[in-house]
């Protein structure tokens, strides 16, 4: 792991309360803005996907899309959680991370069902296909036969 995305391992680890949950709702932005302030290190918002997915793959995060729907029917994107699992908090303790021990103890009893903070349900998941406007989905089907169709000529 590179000194960049172990720093931004650290902010996310930082952004759970030094441990006290084993999720984050900070924002790509403000990552950026704390490792500028704490770690020195400039990066572009592209590079910290790139190291959060890559984070991901190794199996040290997971992450979960927010979403947040208006009464008029439209649906914003927010910051997703992003949640240290525990193959990461173990890494976090083998680098004796202050905290991290806390971490992994929060974790264990979120897996034992003791912990009911971890936000659950339709709360994060964006609107399914039934909830669409029948209109809409009309419209849409209309759109792609016409795309369907051969160019005259």
């Amino acid at each position: 792991m590179n000194a960049t995305k172990m720093a931004i391992f650290i902010t996310l680890f930082a952004g759970t309360g030094q441990g006290k949950n084993h999720y984050s709702l900070i924002s790509v932005n403000k990552i950026r803005k704390l490792l500028a302030r704490f770690h020195k290190t400039h990066v572009e918002r592209r590079w910290v996907f790139q190291c959060i997915h890559d984070l991901i793959e190794n199996g040290y995060l997971t992450r979960r899309p927010r979403y947040k729907r208006h009464r008029n029917g439209t649906i914003n994107q927010l910051s997703s959680i992003i949640a240290i699992t525990l193959k990461g908090a173990r890494f976090l303790v083998a680098k004796k991370v202050s905290g991290a021990l806390q971490l992994m103890k929060s974790i264990l009893s979120w897996i034992k069902n003791q912990d009911k903070r971890f936000p659950v349900g339709n709360d994060l998941l964006p609107a399914t296909s039934n909830e669409i406007d029948p209109e809409e989905i009309r419209r849409l089907k209309a759109l792609a036969e016409m795309v369907r169709k051969p160019m005259p000529g």
